[in-house]
């Protein structure tokens, strides 16, 4: 009987180390699928659209920390242009936005980085044109 137990437990372990094998090799998979998704290392792309959520979030990241930096009361507006880089640590985005300061506009280029391992965002340059 015990024989029997233990001969079970041990086939049921064994599915399941193979099954988080399997799992695991398949994620890593993925996640080279969609590193080869990206433009080589270093080379800017436009980015298609601008409006996209996780690039307003950047915009608007960029925009949160001039506001806290310089005591400033920026609103954020609209990206009208960007582009990307993504290389070995994450992705550099550049981006042209539309802010406003007591109602007046203000076009606004700024760089962000994302890393990739953590997706902490890092504020590079703010320069207003």
């Amino acid at each position: 009987m015990a024989f029997k137990f233990n001969f079970l437990l041990s086939a049921t372990l064994l599915i399941v180390v193979i099954a988080f094998t399997f799992c695991h090799v398949s994620a890593v998979n993925n996640d080279r699928k969609l590193l080869n998704s990206f433009p080589s290392n270093g080379d800017w792309q436009s980015i298609k659209d601008v409006d996209d959520p996780k690039v307003v979030d950047i915009a608007k990241f960029a925009v949160n920390v001039e506001n806290s930096q310089l005591l400033v009361k920026l609103e954020f507006l609209s990206i009208s242009d960007g582009r990307f880089k993504v290389d070995n640590n994450g992705i550099t985005y550049e981006l042209s936005i539309l802010a406003s300061e007591f109602e007046e506009p203000i076009e606004l280029e700024v760089v962000v980085f994302k890393n990739s391992k953590d997706n902490v965002k890092k504020v590079i340059s703010v320069d207003d044109f």
